[in-house]
């Protein structure tokens, strides 16, 4: 995956970095980087996405008994 930024001479330094950063971003180069750093036994990776899971179910059940903030 190549993410490229070109600018003129004229053009600032930090729109350019800008630009980079908005590119990498959408190229998903960091989250690849992060997926593959390191080996997760696929007995992990199934624990991991159950506690996510259950912590998202939770969050989503707290969030429904909080009464809403309308004026």
């Amino acid at each position: 995956m190549r993410v490229e930024v070109r600018g003129t001479d004229n053009e600032a330094l930090q729109r350019a970095l800008a630009e980079f950063k908005k590119k990498v971003k959408k190229a998903e180069i960091l989250q690849d980087l992060r997926r593959y750093e390191a080996f997760v036994k696929p007995s992990m990776r199934r624990r991991l996405k159950r506690v996510e899971a259950l912590k998202r179910r939770r969050r989503e059940e707290r969030d429904r008994k909080r009464p809403s903030r309308s004026h």
